[in-house]
């Protein structure tokens, strides 16, 4: 895979301008995959006592066999805000399949310049870039941004098990879209990846519902989807 050097891409961020974190919301989304229910999943995004937010993401497998196999999955970022834009403080993952379990974690260290990638008991030192997030939280980037009527890509750094790299969003033009909250105003984002390995992630973004996502979904080179399409929002 080609990648472009993170600093190269950094400069095409958009000027950034005073923007306050995004209200606290909860939503519940059915999660499906190629089209058959999975199960549900409950995304928490709330402000903490000690000025810093979470957002928590749980699903959990209530059909078929991901409800036979017991399939649960966790996600949680610790976040604060520096200056105008999110950064990650500590990112855990935890999946549990039957008797399998498999876990990995992030810890940023700025003042040392420093990240821990922790994954399946291995850990790495990653350089620190201002900003970063981890992948359960550029939805929170994004909804600010968004809020803000941002224009042009949206690039954001993102630490993963063994790099901090660039991942790049197109917005698409507001389209009305069927939910189980009615007909809603939806603003389509999609991922631009420089890989051209056939996956493509698309959000849609509600523009009533303080731009919560309403649905994502996942469609992997084989043409496999994940979906998560939005059933309440609070």
């Amino acid at each position: 895979m080609i990648r472009k050097p993170l600093s190269f891409l950094l400069l095409a961020l958009p000027t950034l301008s005073l923007a306050a974190a995004p209200a606290p919301y909860q939503a519940q989304y059915e999660v499906s995959r190629n089209g058959s229910k999975l199960g549900t999943a409950t995304v928490v995004f709330n402000a903490l006592p000690d000025g810093h937010y979470e957002l928590r993401t749980d699903t959990i497998g209530s059909e078929g066999m991901a409800a036979i196999a017991g399939v649960t999955l966790n996600e949680r970022s610790l976040l604060r805000w520096t200056g105008n834009v999110p950064e990650t403080l500590s990112y855990s993952y935890r999946q549990k399949l039957a008797w399998k379990t498999k876990e990995r974690s992030i810890q940023v260290d700025a003042g040392a310049g420093r990240i821990t990638s922790t994954d399946k008991g291995q850990a790495r030192t990653l350089k620190y870039t201002p900003g970063v997030l981890d992948r359960n939280a550029i939805t929170v980037a994004l909804i600010q941004d968004l809020a803000a009527h941002k224009t042009g890509d949206l690039i954001y750094p993102v630490a993963d098990s063994d790099s901090v790299d660039a991942q790049r969003y197109r917005q698409a033009a507001v389209e009305t879209m069927s939910t189980a909250l009615g007909p809603q105003r939806a603003i389509r984002v999609e991922r631009i990846r420089d890989s051209g390995n056939g996956r493509v992630t698309t959000l849609w973004f509600g523009v009533d519902k303080k731009y919560v996502p309403l649905q994502i979904l996942q469609t992997e080179a084989n043409g496999e989807t994940i979906e998560m399409r939005v059933t309440a929002i609070r």
